[in-house]
């Protein structure tokens, strides 16, 4: 009896394996539309702030890690000098 326990549960776990890919692939063409015909630092903020990391970001958008990395760092530095409007 254990045996086809086990094979259930291999086959249950087979099977989400199997749809949180699919839903990995959902979300990364979900975020494709998000920025699609935007600038490349503006698709960089926007999978960013959507939770994406730079290296699952650089994959997506076909760059580097570091050219996200750098492009969010200047983009902070840039939001941390302009004034706010009053």
């Amino acid at each position: 009896m254990k045996r086809k326990r086990n094979s259930a549960e291999e086959d249950s776990n087979n099977n989400t394996s199997k749809l949180l890919a699919v839903l990995s692939r959902i979300a990364n063409l979900l975020a494709l539309l998000a920025v699609k015909d935007q600038r490349q630092e503006h698709q960089v903020l926007t999978l960013s702030a959507a939770g994406y990391a730079p290296a699952e970001i650089a994959k997506l958008i076909n760059t580097t890690p570091n050219t996200v990395r750098v492009t969010l760092s200047t983009s902070t530095a840039r939001a941390k000098k302009k004034p706010k409007k009053q």
